[in-house]
């Protein structure tokens, strides 16, 4: 099986495999919608995040909506179980009342930060899993019946990028926290954090990347304004390394103006060049819309319009990116169809000799010297 696997169909193949020993499920929220889950019970329950996504469609008008549908998650988690639930975010932390199981969270806060309901909890014996993502050694800790245990150090787990990564170190975080209470031996969790990184093949749209003669090129289906937050984190911080930062920006035709705005005006505040395109689906949107409420959300965060170019196809817009991409740019592509953008990324990128420059650059140079 391959593409979204996440709703209530591709589950119950999996589950009606009798050779599979352990499940571990996507559950969408648009699968809760349509069809409910594809179980009655589960052993172990997490919620990551809940945010301000999918907003005015199929009834869910509220973050707060949003939030009951997700807590029914954990709210199936069988008497003997454990629910894991993200102590940082308001909407996650209010589900532990309807929670079922046992409670375990995950934060990335310093401990004097914390809530007093996960300083009673970890105090009482309960389990938590804990990063100081603003330490310099960012230890992840697991409390357990009143121990304190090194599960890793954030930077040794390939997919945060030396810890650079904050959203993957809070990722880390929930899977050892799954695991941990799903009764897999630390060392097997430290181990398994260890070896997991973004490439394409262990996690397509991840924060996949390619680097090559110093261009690196970031594929990532941050598709809303709380994943290109996340996402603009970490380009602020690899921004030192590079000579400029390009981003191939899109959002789907079905998210209300304001999340279009949203989009628009984050990565007018993170890129130096942008490059706006639009989903192969329009989602009832007329061909360039999306592009120009992107843009006008650019514009409200002052980004220089001649420095935003429209280019509505996927394809063409990622072929412009790399054909002005000098050697020591950042290329971030936001993608729709992300197996072929990175198939096409991957391609271009492999034919690129050192020194490359773009042909647009050497037709100005030409001209300037005829």
């Amino acid at each position: 099986m391959s593409g979204d696997c996440t709703g209530p169909k591709s589950a119950r193949v999996v589950l009606a495999e009798p050779t599979i020993d352990v499940a571990v499920l996507e559950t969408a929220r648009g699968g809760i919608l349509r069809e409910g889950l594809a179980f009655e019970h589960c052993d172990v329950g997490c919620v990551t995040n809940v945010a301000s996504d999918h907003l005015g469609l199929k009834g869910i008008a509220t973050v707060e909506d949003l939030a009951a549908v997700k807590s029914i998650v954990v709210e199936s988690v069988r008497r003997g179980g454990w629910s894991i639930l993200n102590a940082d975010n308001i909407h996650t932390a209010a589900m532990r009342e309807e929670a079922g199981g046992q409670l375990c969270y995950f934060t990335t806060q310093p401990q004097d930060h914390w809530p007093d309901f996960l300083k009673d909890h970890v105090r009482e014996g309960g389990k938590a899993v804990a990063c100081d993502l603003a330490s310099r050694r960012q230890d992840i800790l697991l409390y357990d019946g009143g121990q304190t245990m090194l599960a890793a150090t954030a930077g040794e787990i390939p997919a945060t990028l030396g810890g650079l990564a904050g959203f993957n170190v809070e990722n880390s975080l929930a899977a050892a926290a799954m695991a941990y209470c799903a009764g897999i031996a630390l060392p097997v969790v430290r181990n398994a954090l260890s070896t997991f990184g973004t490439s394409f093949e262990q996690s397509p749209g991840r924060l996949n990347i390619i680097e090559r003669h110093g261009l690196r090129i970031i594929v990532d289906y941050a598709h809303n304004p709380d994943g290109l937050r996340a996402l603009g984190g970490l380009v602020e911080k690899l921004k030192a390394e590079h000579r400029s930062c390009i981003g191939v920006i899109g959002i789907a035709g079905d998210r209300r103006d304001e999340d279009i705005l949203e989009m628009g005006r984050l990565s007018g505040g993170v890129f130096d060049k942008l490059i706006l395109k639009e989903d192969g689906d329009p989602r009832g949107r007329p061909a360039g819309e999306v592009a120009s409420i992107l843009m006008e959300g650019a514009r409200r965060a002052s980004f220089p319009l001649e420095n935003i170019e429209i280019v509505l196809s996927e394809r063409r817009a990622v072929d412009k990116a790399l054909a002005v991409a000098l050697e020591n740019d950042l290329v971030v592509v936001t993608a729709d169809d992300v197996g072929k953008v990175w198939q096409q990324a991957s391609r271009q990128v492999r034919r690129r000799k050192k020194g490359f420059v773009p042909p647009e650059m050497t037709m100005k140079t030409e001209a300037r010297t005829s």
